[in-house]
């Protein structure tokens, strides 16, 4: 699955009582380019400062690869490997490439300075980035492109995590632009995350992987690489167009028959775990420790080895600690982050069918004109083009893709689907994707359970929400009843 670097929840923050952020969510993924853009005044420069450490925030969540960032909702510190590169860059004009690369290492004040190992890792650091500058030339010599260079150098060579670029090309040529889109291609191929922020669309877009468009301090839209055509940028910042509306719940029955209960689980961070989900319910689990409720995400992933208590299923006790493809013959589904959910170089169709080929089976050949209606029938009904159905589900939109993670487990008939952060990273239409799926899985009698470090897609999306703490259920809350109904 791909790993989370930065993750923002619902970010606010004014400024002499003017909202300069107002509930910002972002993701920034390992290894990926992340753009951003927006009119000015529409908070990016706001952001990168927050997340660098030079600003602080009154309202929101900031995580550094799954961890709350604590001290004084100031996230960024070079030890938390976020390095933020601004127009003017950050160096001593006085000194050498390599004294200033050197200069913030750990332990740089003792003895030889710079010391024989450090310059060999500077060399070495430029030689895998491509970067050809004498790094024992003096800084005042530079370019303001070598000088962001160097900038990014030290970056790497301090082993940034994610490296903020923020607004530095407004004087550049069309020469310098296109090596600076070679070097953070580099040093995403390094495993670097990039978020490069521009304020034209147009220099933004240019070799990016993702796009979020700013707007009055929110994230007004989340565009992938292959989406970029399909809209005015322009009129996202400006906020001259319409995104769809949110789906809403189904609403669910108060008098329901239970599907599944928990009952005293203890083991690997759980203390007598219990709770139960009815059939045509989702349930969301939040933890002021944990955010996303690790160990009861691992009991129901099949990886935890609980000591003691049962899960029963249907009136049936399930051996919860048979591993995730027992289980899944057993009527569980699962959907983490939906790239790592699905077999890109597989077909459109083979990715919906792939967990219920045995449905579609008989003496031992699959039934390929079945497997065929099966799915053409379900995009029918999700009035989705079946026009890719054959072609290798790498090739067509992320959405599809989406699809493809989610309504799998409806072909497989799965009586309880697990949903592990689903929602990042994704946009309004996709954030619709998967909330008709919840209520598809509602009105099959179906169940979910929904892990998200977010607890406002929570509130959002199921129907009741444990509060947990030291490994066992606190309170429960029914959603649109009252804080603390039971």
């Amino acid at each position: 699955m791909k790993r989370e670097i930065v993750r923002v929840e619902g970010l606010k923050k004014s400024i002499h009582g003017s909202q300069v952020l107002n509930g910002l969510n972002l993701s920034v993924y390992e290894g990926e380019i992340l753009g951003m853009t927006g009119l000015s005044g529409s908070g990016k420069s706001m952001v990168a400062q927050i997340l660098a450490g030079s600003r602080g925030f009154e309202e929101g969540e900031i995580y550094i690869e799954g961890r709350r960032s604590e001290g004084g909702r100031k996230p960024g510190r070079p030890g938390n490997g976020i390095y933020h590169i601004r127009a003017v860059p950050d160096l001593f004009p006085c000194l050498t490439i390599e004294e200033n690369v050197c200069l913030m290492e750990p332990g740089s004040g003792v003895g030889v300075f710079p010391a024989r190992m450090q310059l060999r890792k500077v060399r070495e650091a430029a030689h895998a980035l491509g970067i050809l500058l004498d790094t024992r030339a003096s800084v005042n010599s530079l370019s303001l492109y070598e000088k962001h260079q160097v900038s990014l150098l030290r970056a790497f060579y301090l082993h940034a995590r994610l490296v903020i670029v923020d607004n530095i090309t407004n004087d550049y040529t069309e020469e310098e632009f296109r090596h600076l889109g070679k070097l953070l291609l580099g040093l995403k191929k390094k495993g670097v995350s990039i978020l490069l922020i521009e304020s034209m669309p147009e220099l933004v877009t240019s070799f990016t992987d993702r796009l979020v468009v700013l707007r009055n301090g929110r994230d007004e839209g989340i565009l992938f690489r292959e989406e970029y055509g399909q809209y005015d940028i322009n009129k996202m910042m400006s906020g001259d167009y319409h995104l769809p509306k949110a789906v809403g719940r189904v609403a669910v029955s108060r008098e329901q028959e239970i599907l599944m209960e928990v009952c005293r689980i203890h083991g690997r961070g759980l203390q007598g775990l219990s709770f139960h989900l009815n059939k045509g319910e989702v349930v969301g689990f939040t933890d002021e420790e944990d955010p996303l409720c690790t160990s009861i995400l691992q009991l129901f992933l099949g990886d935890a080895r609980p000591e003691a208590g049962v899960v029963v299923l249907e009136g049936e006790p399930v051996n919860i600690r048979m591993g995730r493809e027992s289980l899944i013959e057993l009527g569980f589904g699962y959907v983490d982050f939906y790239k790592s959910s699905v077999f890109p170089q597989l077909s459109f169709k083979d990715n919906l069918t792939i967990t219920s080929l045995n449905r579609l089976t008989s003496r031992t050949m699959i039934h390929t004109r079945l497997e065929k209606r099966v799915v053409e029938d379900l995009l029918k009904a999700l009035d989705f083009p079946s026009e890719n159905i054959k072609r290798p589900l790498s090739e067509v939109s992320k959405r599809e893709q989406l699809v493809a993670a989610l309504y799998k487990w409806i072909l497989n008939r799965s009586k309880v689907v697990v949903l592990n952060n689903v929602l990042s990273g994704t946009d309004m239409i996709m954030r619709n994707i998967v909330g008709q799926f919840l209520n598809e899985l509602r009105r099959r009698k179906a169940g979910a359970l929904l892990f998200s470090p977010n607890t406002q897609e929570l509130y959002e999306l199921c129907d009741r929400v444990y509060k947990v703490r030291a490994g066992r259920v606190e309170d429960e809350i029914v959603v649109g009843s009252g804080e603390g109904s039971r």
